[in-house]
């Protein structure tokens, strides 16, 4: 079955004056979302970007939806992009000779029949490799494993899924490596090879879905980014060298309150964003949120510091033609990763709960969404 693309809706013809102020109303429009599921005086973020050419989307948590209307009508309204997380080697595959892609599929289902585009997360990670696969001694048998694994699961997905984040997180730098790359299980077992090996096994499953290099803190004016974009970029340029089909660099764009405000550069990240265009490379944001600990604890002043942030980030990263999608880690932050085990740096020191995503817990639209609804009306048309 060949892959739904989004349909283009009625956005497509607004003027940019109306969406400008259509973003403008964003907050005051939308006010009664959680209230009546309605929000329709104002065009949802999908429709925004769609007018530009973008893709706008977000991890949602379909399993909720059953006991959360509210929260699946939101979804819907909101987004023309299902990042699901449920795509992992040790989800799919808990045993060497089985594989469960039942829950994905109810993911993708849902996804087109709310004519939303499908980005699967992802074959290999370092934090969730297959139960089993710590137990292969061999480098042949470890190699066979990620390929099987990876052709297998791309090919049953294969016309439907537009972007698979094939490789998530394979630098870091202060372990050592000449190379910048992580010392992983992975690494362990096979050598930096296991990267190309992933991919050229994602490409045999689905010769047509987007192929994604993915990973994070990349966007700061600080040693310790500095020298990751350097290690990506030295990474991608390898893959030039030998032919590693891929497509799209992800940056995962977890944003601190803590740190964005003095250590942003907008030249320094749009260079970086020009140099992986360069290379050819298209670019997606795909895990955006503001972590909001160090914004202040009053709830005026932190939302318009975090809406800040978005609108700073975006205004920089949509001004390049080669950013295409983006990807919201969360919708509402009734439903959020952060503050929660196992990542408790990014926990408010006040105890007040996190407020990092574009709406609210109660599903009210934040100064965020006024913000990303702004920077989708201003972006350059694709």
């Amino acid at each position: 079955m060949s892959r739904r693309p989004v349909l283009a809706s009625s956005a497509a013809s607004l003027s940019r004056r109306t969406l400008l102020a259509a973003a403008a109303q964003a907050v005051v429009a939308g006010a009664a979302f959680g209230q009546t599921g309605g929000g329709d005086a104002t065009p949802p973020l999908r429709r925004l970007a769609e007018a530009r050419g973008l893709i706008y989307g977000a991890a949602i948590l379909p399993q909720i939806f059953p006991k959360d209307p509210t929260y699946e009508a939101l979804a819907a309204r909101e987004c023309g992009l299902l990042a699901c997380s449920r795509a992992h080697w040790d989800e799919i595959a808990p045993t060497p000779d089985k594989a469960r892609y039942e829950l994905v599929d109810l993911d993708y289902a849902w996804a087109l029949s709310h004519r939303m585009e499908f980005l699967a997360q992802g074959l290999v990670w370092h934090e969730r490799p297959a139960p089993w696969f710590n137990e292969i001694a061999d480098r042949t048998a470890a190699i066979k494993a990620i390929e099987d694994f990876s052709k297998r699961t791309c090919q049953h997905f294969a016309g439907r899924v537009y972007a698979w984040i094939v490789v998530n997180e394979a630098i870091q730098p202060v372990d050592g490596r000449s190379d910048g790359l992580r010392n992983s299980l992975f690494m362990k077992k096979i050598g930096p090879e296991y990267i190309d090996v992933t991919f050229r096994a994602a490409r045999e499953g689905d010769p047509k879905t987007k192929l994604v290099y993915n990973d994070y803190d990349l966007e700061l004016d600080i040693d310790f980014h500095e020298v990751r974009r350097k290690s990506l970029l030295m990474l991608l340029d390898d893959f030039k060298k030998r032919g590693t089909p891929v497509d799209v660099v992800g940056i995962q764009s977890h944003l601190r309150a803590s740190l964005f405000p003095r250590h942003f550069n907008e030249r320094l990240f749009s260079k970086f964003l020009d140099e992986l265009a360069a290379r050819g490379y298209e670019i997606q944001l795909s895990e955006l949120d503001v972590i909001d600990k160090g914004a202040p604890s009053d709830i005026a002043k932190r939302d318009a510091d975090v809406a800040a942030i978005y609108q700073r980030f975006l205004d920089v990263a949509l001004a390049h033609p080669a950013v295409k999608c983006v990807v919201t880690w969360g919708l509402t932050d009734r439903y959020t990763w952060v503050g929660v085990e196992p990542y408790v740096d990014t926990r408010r020191t006040d105890g007040l709960p996190p407020r990092p995503h574009p709406f609210d817990a109660d599903y009210r639209p934040k100064p965020a969404y006024a913000a990303m609804a702004q920077a989708f009306a201003a972006a350059p048309k694709r």
